[in-house]
């Protein structure tokens, strides 16, 4: 055998080692998703059956369902995202990090604040997204990770998260106001709690939110040299109309004491300008154009 036949040979070899590793990566990825996901649609289906008056309250179940399914969902994302030289930033993967932090925020606020109802809709929500990621089988690394963008993402993962479960809650808000003006009061929305609660708790979760992105923005400023070159004038964009969305929400509260169904609208509006500056972007450069 001639030396290029045996280096072809070894090359060729490697690459498919490299797959079947890669391969057997994803395959215990996804073992680790799908007991997260039963677990997670079950915590879900069982607060459901409390909202519902099927059973009564079973918080213990719900929870315990919920740190077990989280458990594994960790277990999960850490293999896709980390399990290569560079930390895989693709965007289901990302997606997948910040379910997982909204769970963990949700966890650890039920204890201190009446959130459990969020449980519904946000378990279901990482449920899918965990599968997406776990078969998603997208590589898009990212090389040079500095102290002051590992800040930045981490922030930012931070306030994606709790305007995402401030947007489900301000779907709660609208539903409670608009049941409470046609004097319906049944099934979930006889679950939640009173109507200035649920307010307090939305405009809680924004203070919250804008903290954390206006000091996302900031860290992250300094390392944008090129917009266009860098794939980033959509991202910031779409992400300071979120931001301004959020200011001008806020102003309204203090000025002209907006709450309820307006505050729900702003809120909803907010939250989409900043998936879309993020997921959108992702979705039309990794999906589309398939490029990084």
């Amino acid at each position: 055998m001639k030396h290029n036949d045996i280096q072809s040979f070894t090359c060729t070899g490697v690459v498919r080692n490299s797959g079947l590793l890669l391969g057997n990566r994803y395959m215990l990825a996804f073992a680790l998703a799908l007991p997260a996901v039963v677990f997670y649609l079950c915590a879900a289906y069982r607060q459901w059956q409390t909202v519902s008056g099927r059973k009564p309250e079973g918080r213990l179940a719900v929870l315990t369902c919920t740190m077990v399914g989280a458990l594994l969902h960790l277990g999960s994302i850490g293999i896709t995202m980390l399990g290569r030289e560079h930390i895989n930033f693709a965007m289901f993967e990302v997606g997948s990090l910040i379910a997982w932090v909204i769970i963990l925020l949700l966890i650890f606020s039920s204890w201190r604040k009446p959130v459990d109802n969020l449980f519904i809709g946000l378990l279901p929500m990482a449920a899918v997204i965990l599968v997406c990621a776990a078969v998603s089988g997208q590589y898009y690394p990212l090389p040079d990770l500095s102290y002051g963008l590992a800040w930045h993402i981490l922030l930012s993962v931070l306030a994606y998260s709790v305007f995402i479960i401030a947007a489900v809650q301000s779907i709660l808000l609208y539903l409670q106001d608009l049941s409470l003006k046609k004097h319906q009061t049944q099934g979930l929305i006889q679950s939640l709690p009173p109507l200035q609660t649920m307010d307090l708790l939305l405009f809680e979760m924004i203070w919250l939110g804008m903290i954390l992105l206006t000091a996302a923005f900031a860290i992250g400023w300094p390392y944008v040299a090129d917009l266009q070159a860098q794939h980033l004038l959509h991202k910031v964009v779409f992400a300071s109309i979120g931001w301004l969305v959020f200011a001008i929400l806020l102003i309204g509260r203090y000025r002209f004491g907006w709450r309820g169904i307006i505050a729900s609208r702003w809120t909803l509006t907010g939250t989409a300008f900043l998936v879309l500056s993020y997921f959108g972007t992702k979705f039309v450069l990794e999906i589309i154009l398939h490029r990084s």
